[in-house]
This record gives C-alpha cells, structure tokens and sequence, in this order.
C-alpha cells in the first residue's frame, strides 16, 4: 500500500517591520491659572446632633451639594481664615460664626474656558447657633440646608468635601485626627462642569 506525500506548508519569511515615522506636532501651551480659595464646614448643634450647612447649585450633570467657599481677595491682603469666614457669610447667610480650626486643604485641577486652573481651598470648622440659611443666588445657589453631618458626608459631590466633613465630624467627636506624615497631596484631576 502507498502512502500518499502531501505538500509541507512553507512559512512565510518574516519580514522586517516598517520603520514608522513620527510627526510630532508642535505642543501648544496652555494657559495655567492659579487660584487660592477658602470655606467653611460651619456646623451647629440640635438635640446633641451636628448638623452641616450645605448649598445646592447646578451643573450641567444635575444638582449638587456642595460646601460654601471663595476665593482669597489677594489684593486687599485678605488672610486666608477672614476669607473663609466671610465666604460662608456670603453664600450661606450665616452671619454668627466662630472659626474654630482649619481643617484642612483640598487641591484639584479643572479645564476652565480660558485655562487650567489649578485650584487650593482651605478649610475652616466654624461653629454657629444661626438655624436660618439664605443661598446666595448671585452666586448660582438655589438651595441651602442643615443636614446631620453623617448625612452630610453622604450628600456631598466631590470625596473632597467628604474628607474635609469626615474630619470636622472627628473633631467634633473628640476623636484626635490622623497626623498628617505624608507631604502633600498633587493636585486631583476632576471634571468641573460650571
């Protein structure tokens, strides 16, 4: 009996990749815009709870709630605690506040129309017995509330905010707050959309 041969396949000869060519286009600079702004946790007292006063605006996504803040008027040499003090009185109506400590800073990045801004606040714990909110609506608020703080940190857009509330609420626990060992954070990169 024969056995029939069938043909080996050849492989194909490796060939040699195209050199590619790059283009690199010409880099356009963007404009970097730095700014310094301050807020407020400004907190009150009802039955043994803490509450938070929180303002709502809205974005193209939706509404939000967020913690009332400004910027630092730099050319009057506004300190960066009077800021946020009259930041709070401003958005949120609260005229009777005390400062208590800074809580914190919070740094993110956002694509303006103009520029990237590079954005620092700095946040205070402010304490009052004012239960009346007045959003201000100059500003894009439509809404503000007194919330209890867990609720709060719940409510809040940006895990910033959270962060900053989470330790306000520490604070107003007795609970000492983690020191800080680490250098400071880079600037986040969020998506603002005004």
């Amino acid at each position: 009996m024969r056995v029939r041969q069938t043909a080996t396949h050849r492989k194909p000869k490796p060939v040699a990749p195209r050199k590619r060519v790059v283009r690199h286009q010409r880099k356009t600079h963007r404009t970097v815009r730095r700014e310094l702004s301050a807020g407020g946790v400004a907190v009150r007292e009802e039955r043994g709870i803490w509450h938070v006063a929180l303002l709502k605006t809205e974005h193209r996504r939706g509404s939000v709630w967020v913690l009332p803040k400004g910027h630092v008027e730099m050319d009057r040499k506004e300190r960066v605690a009077d800021a946020a003090k009259r930041e709070v009185q401003e958005e949120a109506g609260i005229m009777e506040l005390e400062v208590r400590e800074q809580l914190g800073t919070t740094r993110f990045v956002f694509q303006a129309e103009s520029a990237l801004v590079k954005k620092t606040v700095h946040y205070f714990l402010m304490i009052t017995t004012q239960k009346e909110l007045i959003p201000q609506a100059e500003e894009g608020f439509i809404d503000a509330g007194w919330f209890p703080i867990e609720v709060a940190i719940t409510m809040l857009e940006y895990d910033t905010d959270q962060d900053i509330v989470s330790k306000a609420k520490d604070i107003l626990e007795g609970k000492k707050p983690e020191q800080d060992t680490n250098p400071p954070k880079p600037f986040k990169q969020i998506k603002i959309h005004s």
